[in-house]
Protein backbone atom coordinates (compact mmCIF):
# COMPACT_ATOMS: atom_id res chain seq x y z
CA UNK A 1 0.00 0.00 0.00
CA UNK A 2 1.46 3.37 -0.96
CA UNK A 3 1.74 6.34 1.39
CA UNK A 4 -0.98 8.18 -0.53
CA UNK A 5 -3.31 5.19 -0.24
CA UNK A 6 -2.66 5.05 3.52
CA UNK A 7 -3.40 8.78 3.92
CA UNK A 8 -6.55 8.56 1.83
CA UNK A 9 -7.66 5.52 3.83
CA UNK A 10 -7.22 7.48 7.04
CA UNK A 11 -9.17 10.40 5.60
CA UNK A 12 -11.99 8.05 4.51
CA UNK A 13 -12.10 6.57 8.02
CA UNK A 14 -12.37 10.08 9.46
CA UNK A 15 -15.25 10.95 7.12
CA UNK A 16 -17.06 7.71 7.97
CA UNK A 17 -16.54 8.33 11.70
CA UNK A 18 -18.01 11.80 11.24
CA UNK A 19 -21.13 10.25 9.71
CA UNK A 20 -20.36 11.36 6.17
CA UNK A 21 -20.94 9.04 3.21
CA UNK A 22 -17.64 9.61 1.40
CA UNK A 23 -18.97 8.37 -1.94
CA UNK A 24 -22.16 10.38 -2.31
CA UNK A 25 -22.19 13.31 0.11
CA UNK A 26 -20.49 16.59 -0.75
CA UNK A 27 -17.39 17.39 1.30
CA UNK A 28 -17.59 19.45 4.46
CA UNK A 29 -16.55 22.67 2.77
CA UNK A 30 -16.56 24.80 5.92
CA UNK A 31 -13.81 22.62 7.39
CA UNK A 32 -10.17 23.09 6.43
CA UNK A 33 -7.79 20.16 6.45
CA UNK A 34 -4.36 21.22 7.74
CA UNK A 35 -1.52 18.83 6.85
CA UNK A 36 1.62 18.64 9.02
CA UNK A 37 4.68 16.71 7.82
CA UNK A 38 7.24 14.85 9.86
CA UNK A 39 10.98 15.12 10.31
CA UNK A 40 13.46 14.86 7.43
CA UNK A 41 10.84 15.92 4.85
CA UNK A 42 8.92 19.08 4.01
CA UNK A 43 5.44 20.16 3.02
CA UNK A 44 5.91 18.99 -0.57
CA UNK A 45 5.52 15.43 0.74
CA UNK A 46 1.77 16.11 0.98
CA UNK A 47 1.41 17.06 -2.73
CA UNK A 48 -0.51 13.95 -3.80
CA UNK A 49 -2.89 14.19 -0.86
CA UNK A 50 -3.35 17.94 -1.44
CA UNK A 51 -4.24 17.32 -5.09
CA UNK A 52 -6.86 14.67 -4.25
CA UNK A 53 -8.46 16.63 -1.41
CA UNK A 54 -8.64 19.95 -3.29
CA UNK A 55 -10.01 18.20 -6.38
CA UNK A 56 -12.76 16.82 -4.14
CA UNK A 57 -13.63 20.32 -2.91
CA UNK A 58 -11.82 20.48 0.40
CA UNK A 59 -9.87 23.51 1.59
CA UNK A 60 -6.37 22.39 2.46
CA UNK A 61 -3.42 24.15 4.08
CA UNK A 62 0.05 22.71 4.54
CA UNK A 63 2.21 23.66 7.52
CA UNK A 64 5.93 24.11 7.00
CA UNK A 65 7.30 23.55 10.54
CA UNK A 66 10.89 24.77 10.93
CA UNK A 67 11.84 21.48 12.65
CA UNK A 68 13.87 23.40 15.22
CA UNK A 69 12.00 22.05 18.25
CA UNK A 70 8.49 21.04 19.22
CA UNK A 71 7.59 24.47 20.60
CA UNK A 72 8.58 26.24 17.36
CA UNK A 73 6.89 23.56 15.24
CA UNK A 74 3.64 23.89 17.19
CA UNK A 75 3.85 27.70 16.84
CA UNK A 76 4.17 27.34 13.05
CA UNK A 77 1.12 25.06 13.05
CA UNK A 78 -0.80 27.49 15.25
CA UNK A 79 -0.11 30.30 12.76
CA UNK A 80 -1.77 28.22 10.02
CA UNK A 81 -4.72 27.32 12.27
CA UNK A 82 -5.16 31.03 13.09
CA UNK A 83 -5.51 31.81 9.37
CA UNK A 84 -8.53 29.53 8.97
CA UNK A 85 -12.07 30.93 9.08
CA UNK A 86 -13.78 27.82 10.42
CA UNK A 87 -13.24 24.36 11.85
CA UNK A 88 -9.95 22.55 11.26
CA UNK A 89 -8.97 18.91 10.94
CA UNK A 90 -5.26 18.47 11.74
CA UNK A 91 -3.49 15.63 9.94
CA UNK A 92 0.03 14.63 11.00
CA UNK A 93 2.57 12.22 9.58
CA UNK A 94 5.52 10.79 11.52
CA UNK A 95 6.81 13.46 13.94
CA UNK A 96 3.91 15.63 12.72
CA UNK A 97 1.78 13.52 15.07
CA UNK A 98 3.58 15.05 18.04
CA UNK A 99 2.98 18.51 16.57
CA UNK A 100 -0.76 18.01 16.04
CA UNK A 101 -1.18 16.53 19.52
CA UNK A 102 0.19 19.75 21.03
CA UNK A 103 -1.60 22.07 18.58
CA UNK A 104 -4.86 20.13 18.80
CA UNK A 105 -6.06 21.94 21.91
CA UNK A 106 -7.02 24.98 19.80
CA UNK A 107 -10.83 25.40 19.85
CA UNK A 108 -10.94 25.47 16.03
CA UNK A 109 -9.53 21.93 15.88
CA UNK A 110 -12.36 19.42 15.57
CA UNK A 111 -10.35 16.26 14.85
CA UNK A 112 -6.83 14.88 14.78
CA UNK A 113 -5.78 12.33 12.14
CA UNK A 114 -2.55 10.40 12.63
CA UNK A 115 -1.12 8.93 9.42
CA UNK A 116 1.81 6.63 10.21
CA UNK A 117 2.48 9.15 12.96
CA UNK A 118 3.61 9.37 16.55
CA UNK A 119 0.59 9.57 18.87
CA UNK A 120 1.82 10.98 22.16
CA UNK A 121 -0.57 11.84 24.93
CA UNK A 122 -0.69 15.53 25.84
CA UNK A 123 2.53 16.23 27.76
CA UNK A 124 4.27 13.08 26.53
CA UNK A 125 7.43 13.58 24.44
CA UNK A 126 8.24 12.12 21.03
CA UNK A 127 11.20 10.33 22.62
CA UNK A 128 8.84 8.59 25.05
CA UNK A 129 6.67 7.36 22.18
CA UNK A 130 9.54 6.41 19.85
CA UNK A 131 12.80 6.30 21.83
CA UNK A 132 15.95 7.00 19.81
CA UNK A 133 17.81 3.93 18.60
CA UNK A 134 20.89 3.05 20.63
CA UNK A 135 23.04 2.88 17.51
CA UNK A 136 22.82 5.75 15.05
CA UNK A 137 23.16 4.90 11.37
CA UNK A 138 25.37 6.60 8.81
CA UNK A 139 22.41 8.08 6.94
CA UNK A 140 22.19 11.33 8.95
CA UNK A 141 24.64 14.15 8.30
CA UNK A 142 25.02 16.89 10.93
CA UNK A 143 25.67 20.46 9.82
CA UNK A 144 28.07 22.74 11.70
CA UNK A 145 25.18 24.52 13.43
CA UNK A 146 23.53 21.34 14.75
CA UNK A 147 20.92 20.80 12.06
CA UNK A 148 20.71 17.31 10.61
CA UNK A 149 20.32 16.25 7.00
CA UNK A 150 19.49 12.84 5.62
CA UNK A 151 21.96 11.58 3.05
CA UNK A 152 20.06 12.11 -0.25
CA UNK A 153 21.34 8.77 -1.55
CA UNK A 154 19.58 7.05 1.37
CA UNK A 155 16.28 9.00 1.23
CA UNK A 156 14.33 6.56 -0.94
CA UNK A 157 15.33 3.60 1.22
CA UNK A 158 14.90 5.31 4.61
CA UNK A 159 11.85 7.52 3.99
CA UNK A 160 10.29 7.17 0.54
CA UNK A 161 10.50 3.50 -0.41
CA UNK A 162 7.00 3.49 -1.89
CA UNK A 163 7.39 6.71 -3.88
CA UNK A 164 8.01 6.95 -7.61
CA UNK A 165 11.74 7.34 -8.22
CA UNK A 166 11.46 10.92 -9.55
CA UNK A 167 9.40 12.00 -6.51
CA UNK A 168 11.85 10.40 -4.07
CA UNK A 169 14.78 12.09 -5.83
CA UNK A 170 13.01 15.47 -5.68
CA UNK A 171 12.16 15.12 -2.01
CA UNK A 172 15.70 13.96 -1.16
CA UNK A 173 17.04 17.28 -2.42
Amino acid sequence: MTTIQKVLGAMMALMIAAGTNAQSAPPIIDTTIVLVHGALIDGSSWRGVFDVLTRDGYRVSIVQPPLTGLEEDVAATQRVIDQQDGPVILVGNSYGGSIITAAGSDPKVKALVYVAALQPDVGETSAEVAPPKKEAGNDLRPAKDGFIFLDPAKFATDVGADLPKATAEFMAR
